[in-house]
């Protein structure tokens, strides 16, 4: 399963860059990859949809993580339910994407999880592609009305370690 979003990732972001007016329809399939990776829970999948620098963010993150985890085994590193791809830890039964939209000159695509049985817990986060890329280099979480700074998975990953 890994293998066909690997080749999927490639054949998009070829795809992504050769024909920018179809950028739209390219953001759509790789938000629908990110949602069938998520809802498998598949992290090789996920991570085979993001830019390398974002896998390589995500990656070093784990290895901090597993630092302090070895050296603490009694108290629980800053990931240790996983890497926060999405707002909430939640299982989202249902993943889709949404309306496209911008962000700082980046195209986004919103994913909305959903509850069937919990409406009230459904949410909408954003992925944020490259630029002349169909691959994801942050996820930017839902806002709430207070917030008034974005916060992300960068963001989220870099900021994990601060109190350690």
């Amino acid at each position: 399963m890994t293998r066909l979003f690997v080749l999927g990732a490639a054949s998009l972001a070829a795809w992504f860059a050769a024909c920018p007016a179809q950028a739209e329809d390219a953001a759509i399939k790789i938000a629908e990859a990110f949602c069938a990776a998520r809802v498998a829970d598949d992290e090789a999948a996920t991570l085979n949809l993001m830019t390398p620098s974002l896998r390589q963010a995500v990656q070093d993150a784990q290895a901090r993580n597993q630092v302090l985890a070895d050296a603490n085994p009694t108290e629980k590193p800053p990931f240790g339910d996983g890497i926060p791809y999405q707002a909430f830890p939640d299982a989202a039964p249902i993943c889709k994407a949404g309306d496209t939209g911008e962000l700082g000159g980046q195209t986004t695509i919103q994913v909305r999880y959903e509850f069937p049985d919990e409406p009230s817990g459904s949410w909408t986060d954003r992925l944020v592609l490259a630029d002349g890329d169909a691959l994801i280099d942050d996820v930017v979480y839902q806002q709430f009305p207070t917030d008034s700074q974005l916060y992300g998975l960068r963001r989220g990953l870099r900021e994990a370690f601060d109190q350690y």
